[in-house]
């Protein structure tokens, strides 16, 4: 019950802040100029700073170990999960195929799992978090990338992929972790500073998106029901079978469990938008899965930290 109240603490303060963008966008403070220009500083400039800060953390044989094994693990996941989706989500409209798929195999896991995994567990979250952010976005620019139909030279997507500015962050970080380079306390007050501020930035982009969707039209189709429960309980539940099979040790496997327990990741509409399929249908998914996580995530993810931490 404890675990339980610590995550539904930290899931429902992301809630709140979700609520004031939500208010903000309906207000017309947060509009879309707003939420792109926003969106742009937590890609270029927090998301990079929280988790370049995050390898400002004492090297030990145990850490590289355990990020080895989140890339393991978190690598399979997705091979799990992109085999898992082609079958279930078989014969659906091909305008909204893409859709489905790119929500049960890609989570939030950089806007609201990273915010959440510094608040559960600290420094080491977030650095463990970060290599499953590298495999999500090798995934998401490969894979992710052409099953919408994006095309593109294979220098492109490469490049697409190494040049993430988060990515970049955890090159930088690996440097100083590996090297024990020692940054003055000055420099990380800074870093550490800008990259806090991801968590409310982040929350106040998706309650902004979410203000730009008429809810009653949310909730009347079966199929964002459908995609959710894949997202919010099917994909965790395998992570924590795939963990107990491996016997992967206790933090990383919580860690990937719960980047998995996010919702339907924001760049899911992003995606449609830019490959003509259907935009709405992918804003629905998003708001849905966003919202039922405040309740899914803090019961799967309490429970996942009670069996394996």
């Amino acid at each position: 019950m404890e675990e339980f109240k610590i995550v539904f603490n930290q899931v429902f303060i992301l809630f709140i802040i979700l609520i004031i963008g939500y208010v903000a966008g309906k207000f017309k403070v947060l509009d879309s100029n707003a939420t792109k220009v926003l969106s742009e500083i937590t890609l270029y400039v927090t998301s990079p700073m929280m988790v370049l800060n995050a390898f400002f953390i004492e090297f030990s044989r145990e850490r590289l170990v355990n990020a080895l094994w989140i890339i393991g693990i978190g690598g399979g996941m997705y091979l799990l999960s992109i085999i898992v989706c082609a079958i279930i989500y078989r014969g659906f409209d091909e305008r909204i195929s893409p859709v489905l798929k790119f929500t049960g195999i890609f989570s939030n896991c950089g806007y609201m799992g990273l915010p959440l995994l510094n608040a559960l567990f600290g420094p080491d979250g977030v650095f463990y978090g970060s290599f499953y952010i590298v495999v999500f976005y090798i995934v998401l620019w490969s894979y992710g990338f052409m099953m919408f139909g994006g095309k593109g030279t294979k220098k492109e997507i490469i490049k697409k992929v190494l040049l993430n500015p988060s990515l970049i962050a955890v090159y930088t970080g690996l440097i100083i972790f590996l090297f024990r380079i020692s940054v003055h306390s000055t420099i990380r007050g800074a870093v550490g500073a800008v990259g806090d501020m991801t968590m409310p930035i982040s929350m106040l982009i998706i309650g902004g998106i979410i203000s730009t969707v008429k809810l009653p039209k949310v909730f009347n189709d079966w199929r964002v029901y459908y995609s959710s429960g894949v997202r919010l309980i099917l994909m965790p539940v395998l992570a924590l079978i795939l963990v107990r099979i491996t016997g992967t040790p206790a933090l990383p496997g919580a860690v990937v469990i719960t980047a998995l327990a996010m919702p339907a990741a924001t760049s899911t509409t992003m995606f449609a938008e830019m490959y003509d399929k259907d935009s709405v249908f992918s804003s629905k998914c998003v708001t849905v899965s966003t919202l039922l996580s405040i309740i899914v995530a803090p019961i799967l993810i309490s429970l996942v930290i009670k069996g394996l931490v």
